[in-house]
């Protein structure tokens, strides 16, 4: 019965002139918000009757009532209309330079990125390269080829630096895997339907995927099976309890 009645859905907010990137989009119904990637897309769980409302610091406030028409689509497009805040009268100087020399060169940033100077670049967090164990044999048998030994990888083993890394990336994979669903339900139809308090919600979650296919379950999108490997999780270890 979720699975028909939720579903999430893809948009993308457009303008021909302003940047869509950063528009909250939330679900007021269920307090679901998202924010638009740099070209305006989004995913956001919805159902038939609730309203997505759509705020951006150059736009309009736009509300979108899910109808039954707009909860079959695949996508959808939101058209947004700039927010124009007249002021008074101001002069607007060649590329905001004061005339002063001293003065615009010290209100240079001290710090710059590709951004800034218009070229592309990786915007991602850039992992920790582990160094693998194979490896650092085959330097260290290899040393006056390879010019030295990798000392730091050489610690980072011996030390257990590597083992606690990976363990926490696995973490944050779970994290995030947990946070999907999360995100994808809402907290109300975990407060409604389980009686959990907020701060229970992360860790019913994460104990039932513990101990269930509910991950593999979720990414398959078999929605009926997940909303029942809740249930039989409740039912184990909270509803006796």
């Amino acid at each position: 019965m979720f699975a028909q009645k939720y579903k999430l859905l893809e948009g993308q907010v457009t303008h021909p002139n302003l940047a869509v990137a950063g528009i909250h989009v939330i679900n007021a119904d269920r307090g679901l918000a998202e924010i638009t990637d740099i070209n305006g897309y989004f995913q956001i769980s919805v159902a038939v009757g609730e309203r997505l409302v759509f705020s951006g610091v150059q736009y309009k406030k736009r509300e979108l009532l899910i109808s039954a028409e707009i909860f079959a689509l695949d996508g959808i497009k939101v058209y947004l209309e700039a927010f124009v805040n007249e002021l008074d009268e101001v002069v607007v100087k060649p590329h905001q330079l004061s005339g002063s020399l001293s003065s615009d060169i010290s209100s240079v940033p001290k710090k710059i990125n590709f951004d800034d100077v218009g070229i592309p670049g990786y915007k991602g967090v850039r992992k920790e390269k582990i160094v693998s164990a194979q490896n650092l044999i085959l330097s260290t048998l290899l040393l006056p080829i390879s010019g030295g030994i990798n000392v730091d990888a050489l610690y980072k083993h011996l030390s257990g630096y590597y083992k606690k890394l990976k363990k926490r990336r696995k973490l944050d994979a779970k994290f995030e895997a947990v946070f999907q669903v999360i995100r994808f339900y809402g907290l109300y139809f975990f407060l409604e339907n389980y009686a959990l308090e907020e701060e229970e919600v992360y860790d019913f979650v994460l104990g039932c995927a513990e101990n269930t296919a509910l991950i593999d379950l979720f990414k398959k999108n078999r929605h009926e099976e997940v909303v029942a490997a809740f249930d039989q999780f409740y039912s184990t270890q909270y509803h006796e309890n």
